[in-house]
């Protein structure tokens, strides 16, 4: 849930090409939440900065949803304080990724988030 075409293009490179996974996009956090209700995703990626509603809006209200408790939440942004970490992950996120990332970042991501809830 990325609105940079950039970022959507690499992570489509990475996720699905090279590892195989689905991958849904959107452009602004009000879509991305409609999307996250109607698709249930095994885990999801949320840029902070987004249009309309931005990521750590949007990680608080899937947090607040109790059939959304255990999705992991990986939060992506350029910015790097640990500020700014903690506000991601006191939002709810469980991982958070600096901009630019990485296929070996999106990989570990995706390692560290399977089986994170269960």
């Amino acid at each position: 849930m990325d609105d940079s075409p950039a970022m959507q293009k690499l992570a489509n490179r990475v996720l699905v090409q090279q590892l195989g996974k689905e991958l849904i996009e959107s452009s602004n956090g009000f879509q991305a939440l409609d999307l996250i209700n109607s698709f249930m995703p095994d885990a999801c990626f949320i840029d902070v900065e987004m249009p309309e509603l931005n990521g750590l809006q949007l990680v608080s209200i899937i947090r607040a949803n109790p059939k959304f408790e255990k999705m992991p939440i990986a939060m992506l942004s350029s910015a790097a304080s640990i500020f700014d970490q903690q506000k991601g992950l006191i939002a709810g996120a469980d991982l958070y990724i600096t901009k630019p990332f990485s296929k070996d970042s999106i990989e570990q991501a995706l390692q560290n988030m399977e089986g994170m809830y269960e």
